[in-house]
């Protein structure tokens, strides 16, 4: 009798985990957890203690706060994968917050039961690439999106201190996601600001005193965390040798991600104006800037400002608006098997809005009301709902273009917008299904939508897992030969020296991305190798590494250093390395010492003594 007790009392936790549980198996059985890109595996080694040898709290990537805990983890045990496990508890547990909350709306175990396999099957359908090659940026906005979806369910009818109370985990949801991609919830915080708008204009009477309590003070409280977030961290990064680093950090993000840098000979004029010449330049086209010092974060920013300028100048705003638009357009509206749209993402999208409309516009009237009230109350809430969904879309439509015209849409951000749009749009649903008064309406609506995303994750499930699998045998492939080549590094003979490894090499081989597995070989001790350019290039962080090898900078620690070598891969060109020297009048000879996984070589680099 107890027992039985027990488990109604906790049906939802119970359905929840299993749903969890199932869906965790699922993906660890049929995948592997991987990093999705070489960026994330540098946070991973910075937060490990891999990069510099101690597990650092200044992540760069991340703002202090998060990185800082994940790095204590490290500290107390560092051979375990702590920052893989805290990305996989993030998204299954945000997983577990929406399917918990939407169990809520359901009364019967069977319904709830329905619930969670529908939902299990949609996430696992839509969201399945992002489980398997995790990647810090959908994670933050995945936080965003649950912020979001827990507030726009929470009970309207709430007394205001209630109501905030409720609403303390999706604050701290928006906080944390901004600690750990602050530029990424920047850009989705419009949404989370429309899911309170419409919120807040769902109430009777809109503007009492207990309302504007209600939702100023939740309001606030984000905004409290994003501006603590933001102390913290310029607390943290306060240092002369920390903030000359940011500069040059931001300035090389706007270069690369928005610009690019103009070529020599077009504009050999401004080149030479600020002191770079033409095998200098080189090293910003291969990214390998990490060799000359004097590429500094003045040059880089004035670069960045010149490309915009010519980039500006080449393309007039409202003949590039045109093209972004019909790409926006084109995107969003085709489906499979056309190149270049976002299916399954915006069919998706596109169900999600045809479910809003229908779930608002029965209303919260009984068919009494509606005949004492007369048929204007069905166009009150066509109304009511209109405004809401289109300003949702007007607000999403803004996005898309802004990252459209920047040139900068890598799925990772594309499929984010996507995910923060769909979790407003399923807390609608919730919301709006929850007024209807009349129990046969309900029932319509919810076995309507059960069969529209239950179908919608059946033809789309398939789909992914072949696409996921093709992907993973392809990274499966590329790893084993870095693995390879990493193990050369740190065999009992090569432990001692140190590697530079040209940075097209090290980030793919036969345009696949190197990535490495979250759980498998975990290796958190130090490593004896650095690209020769990258976001973490120049930073404190790289400086403390070469200071444990003895090195002071890549030019003269590679020509001078019996132990420091330079790698490759064999297409890779290196006549660039050649022409630095010379043009820097410290001409070197390059001779090949090893090939490893057939794929990289291992050269000497040595002062070329001149002849008699």
């Amino acid at each position: 009798m107890k027992l039985n007790m027990w488990i109604k009392k906790n049906e939802n936790r119970i359905i929840t985990g299993a749903a969890v549980a199932l869906l965790a198996v699922f993906v660890a059985v049929s995948f592997d957890y991987f990093y999705d890109l070489n960026d994330d595996v540098l946070m991973k080694d910075i937060l490990a203690g891999a990069y510099t040898g101690t597990p650092e709290g200044h992540n760069i990537q991340m703002l202090y706060l998060v990185s800082a805990f994940i790095s204590l983890f490290y500290k107390a045990a560092r051979g375990l994968p702590w920052y893989g496990l805290f990305l996989c508890f993030c998204h299954f547990g945000c997983f577990s917050l929406i399917l918990s909350r939407s169990l809520t709306f359901c009364k019967s175990v069977g319904g709830k039961i329905i619930m969670a396999m529908t939902e299990g099957l949609f996430w696992g359908g839509l969201f399945l690439e992002h489980l398997v090659f995790a990647q810090y940026t959908v994670t933050c906005t995945l936080l965003a999106g649950t912020a979001a979806f827990l507030f726009y369910t929470t009970d309207i009818e709430l007394d205001g201190r209630t109501f905030i109370k409720k609403n303390i985990p999706a604050v701290l949801l928006v906080s944390i996601a901004y600690l750990i991609r602050s530029e990424m919830l920047l850009l989705v915080l419009p949404m989370i600001c429309v899911a309170g708008v419409a919120k807040w204009g769902s109430e009777e009477q809109i503007f009492t005193r207990e309302h504007q309590m209600k939702y100023l003070t939740v309001i606030g409280l984000i905004l409290a965390g994003i501006l603590f977030g933001q102390i913290t961290y310029r607390i943290a990064y306060g240092s002369e040798e920390w903030r000359t680093f940011i500069e040059f950090f931001d300035n090389r993000t706007e270069l690369y991600d928005f610009q690019q840098p103009p070529s020599f000979e077009e504009h050999r004029e401004f080149y030479e104006g600020i002191g770079l010449t033409k095998s200098e330049k080189v090293l910003l086209d291969n990214y390998n800037f990490g060799m000359d010092e004097e590429i500094d974060e003045v040059m880089v920013g004035a670069i960045a400002e010149y490309a915009g300028k010519v980039k500006s100048a080449e393309t007039s705003f409202w003949g590039k608006l045109s093209v972004k638009l019909r790409d926006y357009i084109y995107r969003f509206t085709h489906g499979r098997g056309a190149a270049g749209s976002d299916y399954p993402w915006n069919y998706a999208a596109l169900l999600g809005y045809f479910m809003v409309f229908a779930a608002a516009v029965p209303g919260k009237y009984t068919k009494e009301k509606i005949q004492e009230s007369g048929k204007g109350t069905y166009l009150k809430n066509v109304l009511g709902i209109s405004w809401k969904l289109g300003l949702l879309f007007v607000v999403r439509t803004l996005l898309w273009m802004f990252i459209l015209m920047r040139d900068r849409a890598p799925e990772r951000i594309t499929h984010s917008l996507y995910l923060m749009e769909l979790c407003v749009l399923g807390a609608m649903i919730f919301a709006h299904w929850q007024k209807i008064c009349r129990l046969k309406s309900r029932r319509i609506l919810a076995a309507f939508a059960i069969v529209g995303f239950g179908v919608a994750a059946i033809l789309i499930l398939p789909e992914n897992i072949q696409k996921v699998s093709k992907k993973q045998a392809e990274r499966e492939a590329v790893n084993d030969r870095f693995q390879e080549l990493y193990d050369y590094f740190g065999n009992e003979e090569n432990k001692d020296n140190f590697y530079l490894i040209d940075v097209y090499s090290s980030v793919s081989y036969d345009s696949v991305p190197y990535s490495e597995k979250m759980f498998k070989n975990v290796d958190n001790s130090i490593d004896n190798y650095d690209i020769m350019g990258g976001w973490a290039c120049k930073s404190p962080l790289q400086r403390k590494k070469f200071a444990k090898f003895g090195m002071e900078d890549m030019e003269q620690a590679l020509r001078e250093k019996e132990n420091v070598y330079f790698v490759r891969q064999k297409e890779e060109d290196m006549q660039w390395l050649l022409d630095y020297y010379k043009g820097h009048g410290t001409p070197v000879k390059v001779t090949l010492t090893d090939t490893v996984a057939e794929v990289f070589e291992v050269y000497k680099v040595e002062a070329k003594v001149p002849q008699a």
